[in-house]
């Protein structure tokens, strides 16, 4: 059996604006609540309305043609809103009203068993506005009809708190189970969502109200989090020092480190001695073939020279040469940094020094005129201008030949002719 409904588009806009109509007649096939099929304007043939009747009636059957992935989308979301438009107009303001009232009511008492803490309270209020979106969201879902009060999140949230359970009460939902799962319209093809939409407005209409409250909230639970983690770290930081202090490696007083060098080699030869020891042990353990050779041993950060042929400081302890706990030492073995002499160094830097004369004037006439107002008009009274510069003679020069000498007299001739 099957129910035909006309309606009235001029009185049911609601209606007629969920379904989408935009040609008359429209009609929509539904089984179960659900929005399975539609056609416009009247039945093209006896077949096609039959194969119409028949995909709406008989479970399993299927239309011809079939329908796409697109229509079986649009005709899921036309129903969830013809589910919403039919719920409204179910639900009497009365109802509303005192739905509303028990919201309010509930939220308030969640903040109390929070201790007054806005934010955690709006933590639990969030979790429980999650559940009524996923409801609202796919009425015809069962799954999302179906709460899990042993849930991790659920369980310290919702359930630990009278209030949020209160209000899943307030709008459907049963206890079972002994409490550990609650049903909202067990058994039934679909529900009403109106009811699940009002106490969801009054979720989001009580946090936009302390919404300031909620923020200063959760920065003074941050802050508080924070120093619990600082104090936290700080404790097992101190654990831990006071673990390396007791592991700490007990260093022997007596105990001295040299870094040893030959004079002339990179190689550094690490030796560990006691302070008792003297130069001449520390000598026995490095590399050194000195024969009757003088040896000279240098510290430099203690200003420290010794030398082989001086047996007192050869025989002090490197504690009392002040060696101890550790010092870097360099050998010299003999003479090997002979440089030049000291007469030598002296005539080079004479000879750096000194700087030679010039053994002859030259002498040249420039071309400046008359009126220039230059420096020549003092010397030759304006005619030019007089160079004198000495010429310095780094080689010796050789004897003049008699060709050279004519040529410096032709050379005066024509200055004086011109």
């Amino acid at each position: 059996a099957f129910r035909l409904v006309k309606i009235n588009t001029d009185n049911e806009r609601a209606v007629s604006g969920a379904l989408e109509v935009t040609a008359l007649p429209t009609i929509f096939a539904v089984r179960d609540g659900k929005i399975l099929n539609s056609f416009q304007g009247m039945p093209r043939s006896e077949g096609m309305m039959k194969n119409f009747m028949m995909g709406m009636m008989m479970p399993g059957a299927t239309f011809d043609p079939p329908l796409t992935t697109e229509q079986k989308k649009k005709y899921s979301e036309l129903s969830t809103k013809l589910v919403k438009v039919a719920g409204a107009a179910g639900f009497p303001f009365s109802q509303r009203e005192r739905l509303q009232d028990r919201m309010s009511t509930r939220l308030q008492d969640l903040v109390k068993a929070h201790g007054g803490d806005m934010a955690a309270a709006e933590d639990s209020a969030k979790v429980v506005r999650s559940l009524f979106s996923n409801v609202i969201r796919d009425p015809y879902e069962t799954k999302f009809r179906k709460v899990n009060m042993d849930n991790k999140v659920i369980s310290a949230k919702v359930k630990a708190f009278p209030p949020c359970v209160a209000m899943l009460k307030s709008v459907g939902f049963v206890a079972e189970d002994g409490g550990a799962t609650m049903f909202l319209g067990k058994n039934k093809k679909i529900v009403n969502v109106a009811p699940i939409s009002v106490a969801r407005d009054c979720i989001d209409k009580w946090i936009d109200k302390n919404r300031a409250q909620i923020a200063r909230d959760s920065r003074r639970r941050h802050d508080d989090l924070a120093r619990e983690k600082l104090a936290k770290e700080m404790a097992e930081r101190g654990e831990e020092e006071e673990e390396e202090e007791e592991e700490e490696e007990v260093i022997d007083p007596n105990a001295v480190m040299l870094k040893v060098r030959l004079e002339g080699k990179k190689k550094i030869h690490e030796i560990n001695v006691n302070k008792d020891d003297t130069l001449t042990d520390v000598l026995k353990m490095i590399p050194v073939d000195a024969g009757d050779e003088e040896i000279q041993i240098t510290c430099v950060a203690k200003k420290l020279i010794v030398k082989s042929t001086d047996p007192e400081q050869m025989k002090k302890s490197l504690a009392d040469l002040r060696l101890a706990p550790a010092a870097a030492l360099v050998v010299k073995i003999g003479d090997k940094t002979a440089g030049p002499s000291k007469g030598a160094l002296k005539d080079r830097a004479a000879a750096k020094k000194s700087k030679k004369k010039g053994s002859h004037t030259m002498q040249s006439t420039g071309i400046y005129g008359k009126d220039d107002h230059l420096k020549g008009e003092l010397i030759d009274g304006g005619g030019g201008t007089l160079f004198e510069q000495d010429v310095t003679d780094d080689e010796d020069e050789g004897e003049e030949t008699p060709q050279d000498t004519t040529d410096k007299e032709d050379g005066d001739e024509k200055v004086e002719d011109e």
